[in-house]
């Protein structure tokens, strides 16, 4: 069906761009977030989440309004969600944007400011893993040439100049504080990647009814989308640098979350 495309939504939303900011005012804004780490499972999580028929979806999983787009405005924000299923009775509408984890300090405050009652889903994955994860997909996607000695163990990016984002993508605890500065610990729910691959079918129960939706069976045949079938061999000096790294970061996360398994 066409309206529960995504990618029909978004070139409806491209190719008729004066409707849709007309009607921006009556389209609604979302009152769930899925926030993570890079290739922590939020892909499989959003795609599944848009199956169900409670679920009102953005015109792209990532709209990047809270920290790349700001300064396009709200109206353009909400030129990305749907009118039809929101008169239809969607108790749900949902965006995800991984990145707004990584750039907590700019974005909670602004997510609070224009949608204080949200709920956020965040995922969390062994920030070891991750970022030997990301350092993969960034290699295969061509963006990274370096040996992974130099690429995981540098305090800098390629650039030289900013932050080494394999490694500073990993410091949940800090993140995760901005948010809940400004959102109730209740709004979040905070899952561990790792389980989600485990048991996505449990996890995907629990998601809704942290939603507030009926429970809809995962489908037997699905299956979360960003576990890697590419092995990386890894120097175990590499390894070891990062489980050195995220030593301190992991144990603030468990002060932090004492009800989180952490790592």
């Amino acid at each position: 069906m066409i309206r529960r495309s995504k990618t029909l939504r978004e070139r409806f939303r491209q190719s008729f761009y004066p409707y849709y900011a007309s009607t921006a005012p009556l389209r609604p804004l979302p009152n769930a977030v899925i926030l993570g780490g890079m290739k922590c499972g939020t892909t499989s999580l959003n795609a599944w989440l848009r199956d169900h028929p409670g679920v009102a979806f953005s015109s792209v999983k990532e709209t990047h309004y809270f920290d790349k787009h700001y300064q396009r405005g709200v109206r353009w924000y909400r030129t990305h969600f749907p009118l039809l299923e929101s008169l239809q009775g969607a108790r749900c509408t949902l965006e995800a944007t991984p990145s707004y984890l990584y750039r907590a300090k700019s974005v909670a405050a602004r997510m609070h400011a224009l949608i204080p009652h949200t709920q956020l889903v965040v995922m969390l994955r062994d920030p070891v893993r991750r970022a030997v994860s990301h350092y993969g997909h960034s290699c295969r996607n061509g963006k990274e040439q370096r040996p992974p000695e130099l690429a995981l163990m540098s305090d800098f990016a390629s650039n030289g100049r900013t932050r080494n984002p394999y490694k500073s993508r990993g410091l949940y605890a800090a993140q995760i504080q901005e948010f809940l500065r400004f959102f109730e610990r209740s709004q979040l729910l905070i899952l561990k990647s790792e389980e989600f691959f485990a048991n996505p079918a449990q996890t995907y129960e629990q998601v809704q009814q942290f939603l507030g939706l009926p429970i809809k069976p995962l489908p037997a045949a699905a299956q979360p989308r960003n576990v890697s079938r590419h092995t990386l061999a890894i120097p175990q000096e590499v390894s070891d640098h990062l489980a050195h790294f995220y030593r301190t970061p992991n144990r603030d996360l468990r002060k932090l979350l004492p009800d989180f398994p952490g790592w």
